[in-house]
This record gives structure tokens, sequence and C-alpha cells, in this order.
């Protein structure tokens, strides 16, 4: 078996068209050209709203919050919207900004211990949690949550042998005008049909929403899914299937505390079980 996943594995490395684009300078208009290391990004984001002194969850909305963050001395202010009826603007303008490595920084409020966050120009992806004077537990995220690092036990139903895997990475793009998902699930190797799978995605999946993030589950999810095999060439196209549809799928998605909990059958013999945090270390994704 571990022969198998070694093999399937090297294929990927020299095959897989997914790629992370760790060299994209920060900020939506390129490189900061002033080159005093300033950089202030206006992002399109999603609010989670959830109501402290009442126990309810308020819903979802689409909004855009306003970065400017000095990577020299490690500063940053941030401009934060939400509407409970009407529009607000939150204004931070004291923030820390720790470099935890290259291009990611985390988020501190010396003056509001609700306020924390996070930006990485890595990986394109920000969060900030915050509580308004009024009560309002309010989340943040960019359209794409993702967690990076996941343990994964995949079983089979029938005597092909279980295994591990670590650093799947899974995907949640939540419309929350129509309280969906898109799940793509990247890099899960299939040991019974011998398979690497770039990815897999399914489309149109139920959410609901909890008090810190999203429940996002449904039954017979149609997928598209491209993967590689051991028995292909090196110079093989990526091949494409809809053969591994996730018959049952269901992620817990914490957005507060940044952990998932996932279990899906892909397809009719593999049942996934993962769980993981977006960043469970800052340095070895």
């Amino acid at each position: 078996m571990k022969k198998l996943l070694l093999m399937i594995a090297a294929i990927a490395l020299l095959g897989a068209v997914v790629s992370c684009s760790g060299d994209d300078e920060p900020g939506p208009d390129g490189p900061n050209m002033r080159g005093d290391g300033v950089f202030t990004v206006n992002t399109p984001m999603v609010n989670h709203m959830y109501n402290t002194k009442t126990d309810q969850v308020i819903g979802l909305s689409n909004t855009r919050n306003k970065l400017t963050i000095d990577t020299v001395h490690h500063l940053a202010k941030l401009e934060l919207t939400y509407n409970d009826g009407s529009d607000h603007t939150q204004t931070y303008t004291d923030l820390t900004a720790t470099a935890k490595r290259l291009g990611f920084y985390e988020l501190r409020s010396p003056s509001d211990a609700s306020f924390s966050g996070y930006v990485d120009f890595n990986e394109g992806s920000m969060r900030y949690r915050y509580t308004t004077a009024g009560g309002l537990r309010i989340i943040s995220t960019i359209a794409e949550v993702f967690f990076l690092k996941t343990s994964n036990t995949i079983e089979y139903l029938d005597t092909t042998e279980t295994t591990e895997m670590e650093n799947v990475m899974y995907q949640f793009n939540v419309n929350p005008s129509t309280l969906t998902a898109l799940v793509k699930v990247m890099g899960i190797v299939h040991a019974k049909d011998r398979k690497y799978f770039n990815s897999i995605t399914g489309y149109s999946v139920p959410v609901t929403l909890s008090s810190t993030g999203y429940v996002i589950s449904g039954q017979n999810i149609q997928t598209n899914a491209t993967y590689l095999a051991p028995t292909d060439s090196l110079g093989s196209r990526v091949k494409t299937t809809t053969a591994y549809p996730f018959k049952t799928f269901k992620a817990t998605v914490d957005l507060d505390h940044d952990h998932l909990d996932a279990r899906f059958m892909m397809g009719d013999s593999a049942i996934v079980t993962a769980t993981g945090k977006t960043y469970p270390d800052y340095t070895s994704y």
C-alpha cells in the first residue's frame, strides 16, 4: 500500500495542475510602487453575524473591508463594514501586525480584546473576528474559506486497507443569497481505484448557519473530478470524471475557532473522515 501511495504521489508532483500563487504581489493593483512596505487592500468579503445577547444567528451578507498594513513597522488600520438593518463601519487604527512568516500577519487590537484576524498574502486569504458594542459577533471571511492542513482517514467498503492522509486541502465557497456552497477537495488518493485526485468539486451543497460558522451537508451531490493514475505516462494529461459523487456529505466549518470536521462518501466505495485547521502552525504550509 505504501508503495502504491508513493507511486501516485510521485505522479502527482510531476503532473498536478493545481498550484498556489505564492509569488503574487499583495494588493488588487499589484506591487506597492512606493517601496515603503505599505499596502492597502479593499476586499470583497462575507460577514457571518451572530447576536450574542439573543443567541440568534442574524445571517450572512456581502461586504467590503479595507485594510492598510505597514509591513515594515508591523502596524495596520482596518475599516470593517456590517449591516444590522443599517450600514455601520467599525474602524481600528491601532492594530499590531505580527509577522508569523513572510507574507503572513496576525492582527490584534490593544484596545479591543474581542478582535482578532490575519492576512495571508501568500494564499490570498484574510479573516477578521470582532464583537460590536451591541453584542453582534461578526466573522468576515473572503468568499473562499479553505483549510490547508487536514488529517484524513479513508475507509473502503471491501477488503481494501484503510488509509491515512495528511494535508488534503478543503475549500468552501458559500453563497449568502442561496445558502449553498461549492465544495472542493484537493489532493486525495483513492487506493482501491488507484487514483490521485487533484480535485473533486461538488456544487450547490445546502448550507445551514451555526453560531460560529456553517454546516454544509447534502446527499447525492454530483461532482467533477480531475485525477492521475499510476498507469499514466509522465506526459499524460490529467483526466476528468463525474464517477465520484458525494453520496453523502457533511462538513462543520467553525469560523470562530478555525476548525473543520467533515465526513463524506466519495463514490460507491470510499468513506472519508477529515479534521483540520487553516493554519495549525505558521511555517510548514
